[in-house]
């Protein structure tokens, strides 16, 4: 109904007694099922939604977000450095269940056409912050992937400097994937590429051809550090004849 830090007066109070606890009783509980039953033979990945700049703005509000960079960067940096250590911590929590693979972080940066914020303003506030998020997935035996929807093509380099293993998802429609390839590919796995906004109106070959497209792209040059994935979540508008299409070319050698 609002966000909890509306103003920065509640910050000390927040921080004092409202900061979520990562080890909280039963918090990933739920993954454990599946760990027992997948973790030996499949790659199983621990979740971190809304990570470092949407649970900012979950907190304080878009707006109020962006103002913040300029006017109040004493206390975002505050509360920037206790969500990095709850992520931290919740990360390690992750690595010490077993049979985790891979940690999955979002944190949505793009829009159609470029980043939300500044390259220079992103890096001041932001990379440290993620390397130390991947070096603890790391310590924890753990990849990172990288989820983050949009145009992101300014950061790629620094998020590879961060310790990333996997970009996701490389959406087709924001992005010139030819050239992230050719600046990035050998240097950082791939994931999506795909559109899932073009999935419901191609015909199945077509379907078949744009999956190739994108394997040839993003992952045949480069050590087939590629998984072949829509850009997002497949909408119920996808005809069935189409799925089968882009399963069958993502199998097809």
């Amino acid at each position: 109904m609002e966000n909890p830090l509306r103003d920065w007066s509640q910050l000390d109070a927040y921080l004092a007694r409202d900061m979520p606890d990562p080890r909280a009783p039963g918090r990933l509980e739920g993954a454990v099922p599946a760990i027992r039953m997948h973790g030996q033979s499949k790659y199983c990945c621990g979740l971190a939604h809304l990570a470092l700049f949407e649970r900012l703005h979950c907190l304080r509000g878009m707006d109020r977000t962006f103002e913040d960079f300029y006017l109040y960067p004493r206390e975002l940096n505050r509360l920037l450095d206790s969500l990095t250590d709850y992520y931290v911590e919740l990360v390690r929590a992750w690595g010490q269940l077993g049979g985790v693979d891979g940690l999955f972080l979002t944190d949505d940066w793009g829009t159609q056409t470029s980043l939300m914020i500044s390259p220079r303003m992103w890096r001041t506030f932001f990379a440290a912050r993620y390397r130390r998020i991947c070096e603890e997935a790391h310590r924890s035996g753990m990849q990172l992937i990288f989820h983050s929807c949009g145009n992101v093509t300014a950061i790629i380099g620094d998020l590879i400097d961060c310790g990333v293993d996997v970009i996701d998802p490389l959406q087709p429609e924001a992005m010139d994937l030819e050239k992230v390839a050719r600046d990035f590919g050998g240097k950082v796995a791939f994931s999506g590429g795909i559109s899932d906004q073009e999935l419901a109106a191609l015909s199945p070959q077509e379907v078949k051809d744009h999956v190739r497209r994108s394997i040839d792209t993003l992952g045949k040059r480069y050590g087939n550090a590629y998984i072949a994935a829509p850009s997002n979540i497949l909408l119920p508008d996808v005809p069935l004849e189409n799925l089968v299409a882009l399963f069958e070319a993502c199998h097809t050698p």
